[in-house]
């Protein structure tokens, strides 16, 4: 059988296309850098890392006490839901190198037995569709997009494990600060217990007084048992955000800064400022854009089959010529879907726009609590606390010195107790509330207040 040969153009064509093969450390390397830009952390997580570096990392930052910000470069090491999602921009990237490959061509043979008798008859074809090179730019960009869109999307999660572990970190530190004051409290309490006894033994007071004294150290006893749980249940939550186990034992928190107020930019820079540096944001700008692209796409589908190539038959001798294969548009012309990749376009514009407005109010939120937490936290400490310590002291000494019953000192207890359970439970929340405003905005703290904000507004903002 003679050969059948194909032009020089189209096998070297064939060979780049059969040459791409997927390499995902540029996209993993992207995504690092997002990561780092909107946590802070320094080292994050790499798919094709060497794990002996990293666990060195992660016991270099468990050594020595662990601070808010390495407890978020820790997170970003070790948790491994984070380094599951990583595997999908891989997964994206080998779509992207998918879309660029052309089809693969038909070889088709045939052998016929004439009825007549005599030698059978040879028919041969090889085809390779056409539309392909058409297609390819069109799938690339729809892939390409996809790809990026996908990067932004683990970028984002991890800034939302960033939050988390922040606020976890935030409320072990601070349930254990409820810890100490709980003992504060109790000590308190058995102070005021032991002047009741005392004030007893010498008939100056009276069993209720004591009673009612017992009954104030016992309420403390157990409120510094609820401490104590809460405390451990805030460490088991911070560690599963941390990737760790419960009974992993190197972990110590080293306490948040203290509660001194930040100076925040105006809500409008805020604001501004998450709409470029939103991770889901921009992630809902990819969509868009590559919605955009699926349209443009679809239309180009209209004729969707269109090969050609080389035929070859045998009656004899050897005959050959050129080949053309196409479907006739006849009823589907691709309509449907072109339809569909425009709702999709309309849907996901929405979507985004839904967003930008969620975003806005989620940093006003986010704004006010912070702003409120401080001014509480300002009462407690220039005005609640003192007051309640002063009077407190005033009616030890005056039930001390026999001028008044026991009601008073109790009563002054009471409020100091819950002035510092309370002014402790806002440090919380101040605290939180300033982890949501980085999150808000997309922005670490260490960026958000250190730097006067400049903004790029979106290519997408109007």
């Amino acid at each position: 059988m003679a050969p059948i040969r194909i032009s020089t153009a189209a096998a070297c064509l064939l060979g780049l296309a059969a040459c791409r093969t997927p390499y995902t450390e540029p996209d993993y390397t992207r995504t690092q850098d997002e990561i780092r830009s909107s946590t802070g952390a320094e080292h994050v997580f790499h798919p094709s890392g060497e794990a002996e570096a990293t666990q060195r990392r992660v016991a270099e930052l468990l050594a020595d006490g662990l601070a808010l910000s390495e407890a978020v470069e820790l997170g970003m090491l070790n948790n491994p839901a984070l380094q599951a999602a990583f595997h999908s921009i891989g997964m994206a990237h080998a779509d992207r190198v998918q879309a660029g490959l052309l089809a693969n061509p038909s070889l088709s043979l045939g052998l016929r037995f004439p009825t007549s008798g005599g030698a059978p008859e040879w028919e041969a074809g090889l085809f390779a569709g056409l539309l392909d090179l058409w297609q390819v730019p069109k799938r690339e960009r729809v892939a390409e997009s996809a790809l990026r869109r996908r990067v932004l999307e683990v970028a984002y999660q991890a800034t939302q494990l960033a939050g988390a572990i922040r606020v976890a970190y935030i409320e072990s530190t601070s349930t254990q600060r409820l810890v100490d004051i709980a003992k504060q409290n109790r000590e308190s309490a058995r102070k005021l217990h032991e002047l009741a006894s005392a004030r007893l033994d010498a008939a100056a007071g009276t069993v209720i007084e004591a009673n009612l004294a017992r009954i104030d150290l016992l309420d403390t006893e157990i409120a510094l048992g609820d401490a104590k749980l809460a405390a451990q249940d805030a460490r088991l939550d911070l560690l599963l955000e941390l990737g760790f186990g419960p009974h992993e034992s190197r972990l110590r928190t080293m306490g948040t800064a203290a509660a001194v107020r930040p100076t925040l930019p105006s809500a409008t820079q805020l604001e501004d400022l998450a709409m470029v540096r939103r991770l889901d944001i921009r992630a809902a700008e990819e969509a868009v854009l590559q919605a955009e692209a699926e349209v443009d796409r679809q239309r180009g589908l209209a004729r969707q089959n269109f090969d050609v190539g080389v035929a070859a038959e045998r009656d004899g001798d050897w005959s050959l010529g050129p080949g053309l294969q196409l479907d006739l548009p006849l009823f589907d012309r691709n309509q449907a879907q072109v339809a569909k990749a425009i709702e999709a376009l309309a849907l996901r514009q929405a979507t985004l726009q839904a967003s930008r407005l969620a975003v806005a109010r989620e940093v006003s939120s986010a704004l006010a609590r912070t702003e409120g937490s401080w001014d509480a936290l300002a009462i407690y400490r220039n005005d609640l606390l003192p007051y309640s310590e002063e009077a407190l002291a005033k009616a030890h000494e005056s039930y001390q010195l026999g001028k008044t019953t026991i009601l008073p000192a109790l009563e002054a207890q009471r409020q100091l107790l819950a002035a510092r359970s309370d002014y402790a439970r806002r440090l919380l929340r101040a605290a939180t509330a300033l982890s949501d405003l980085e999150s808000a905005t997309g922005t670490p703290r260490e960026l958000l207040f250190a730097h006067p904000v400049t903004t790029t507004r979106s290519h997408h903002e109007d």
